[in-house]
């Protein structure tokens, strides 16, 4: 007997029925709490537990089980912009996947609130598509905006499952208006005023206010949302001396980050003054670069001068950012040097100053060098 006919298939499933708006909106407000609850979970629980978590929303509430979901999130770039796989999605919520070595963990950044905006809805049948803005405030009360889209289907038993989902940051156009050599310098006597008030407030309300005052003068006075800031502080060395990252920025001057160990928080050292002296000021177009220096007194009245450059942009509201920031000591053609206990082979201890005088400070081994 052989088999001349052999058909095999998934039984048909029906849709349930059109989506209606009410659906729509209660799964987008669904998708927010479900961001804040895995934040909630890895400061409370750990990596595992918001792993879990987020496991759990993407089987709920994408349509891996279904096809491909059309997933572009919002901070993935090159051939890993797309996650159309519940793998790639998963690792972009928590991160710890060696495959996509870009991804931090976009769900365990301290989210504690998400309200959606929407610009419009549009039904068709079974799916809803939606654009407009999501915002999310962080447990430091910082507000993150970003464009939305989202595409939802309702499956056969009825549930409303993302199947395309695109993020973006909004665009933030520059300005083509000249900037002025007065806008110039009140945005250089804001920085000033900023740096004291971030160190006032740490000594008069703590490190955490402190670090959220930080914060937005970074996002107000700084160019991160358009690219990366070339930023070299005073006070950084070897593979971290330039932070062209906010985050970068934010530990340099409050510390308060293990990624960064060496940052003992500029901003937070009791300064009560800042005078800036520049020695010129170069403006083409929507963009100006100073050089001259940056004069800080502290609390107990000690003076730090910094050689300081600046170059400023004017985006399209009208506002300074910091693009470029390069900071640094000032040469010392005499500097002091270093006091070094040398003794000879068989005889008492030379002092600094013979030895100074014999070598020119050259030591070798404890022995001093000779040279006739």
């Amino acid at each position: 007997m052989r088999i001349m006919a052999h058909h095999s298939s998934l039984p048909y499933a029906p849709a349930a029925g059109g989506v209606t708006k009410e659906e729509v909106l209660a799964a987008q407000n669904g998708w927010g709490q479900a961001l804040v609850n895995i934040a909630t979970t890895y400061d409370d629980k750990g990596f595992d537990a918001a792993k879990a978590e987020a496991e759990a929303v993407l089987d709920g509430a994408y349509g891996y089980g279904i096809g491909p979901v059309l997933f572009k999130p919002t901070l993935t770039t090159g051939n890993q912009t797309f996650r159309t796989t519940r793998e790639g999605a998963l690792s972009y919520f928590v991160g710890g996947n060696p495959k996509y070595p870009g991804d931090g963990g976009f769900a365990l950044k301290g989210w504690r609130d998400c309200k959606i905006e929407n610009a419009a809805v549009y039904l068709n049948g079974s799916t809803g598509t939606t654009v407009g803005n999501v915002i999310i405030t962080d447990k430091d009360g910082k507000v993150t905006t970003v464009d939305k889209t989202w595409t939802f289907l309702k499956d056969a038993k009825g549930t409303v499952r993302i199947m395309a989902h695109h993020s973006s940051l909004p665009y933030l156009p520059t300005s083509n208006e000249k900037i002025s050599e007065a806008e110039v310098l009140a945005a250089q006597q804001g920085w000033g005023q900023a740096l004291v008030n971030i160190a006032t407030t740490y000594e008069n309300e703590g490190l955490a206010v402190a670090k959220k005052l930080a914060g937005d003068i970074i996002d107000a006075a700084y160019g991160y949302q358009f690219g990366p800031v070339l930023f070299k502080p005073t006070l950084t060395t070897g593979d971290q001396t330039f932070r062209t990252t906010r985050e970068g920025a934010l530990s340099y001057f409050v510390g308060d980050n293990a990624a960064y160990p060496a940052d003992g928080g500029f901003a937070l050292k009791g300064w009560r003054n800042v005078e800036i002296k520049n020695s010129a000021v170069l403006i083409d177009g929507n963009t100006a670069t100073t050089m001259g220096w940056v004069i800080m007194t502290d609390k107990n009245g000690a003076v730090t001068k910094v050689d300081k450059t600046w170059t400023f942009f004017k985006d399209g509201d009208g506002a300074l950012r910091i693009v470029s920031h390069h900071s640094s000591l000032p040469y010392d053609p005499n500097p002091p040097k270093p006091v070094v206990a040398v003794s000879s082979p068989s005889g008492p201890a030379i002092s600094p100053e013979i030895t100074a005088a014999i070598t020119g400070g050259l030591v070798f081994g404890g022995i001093v060098g000779h040279f006739w």
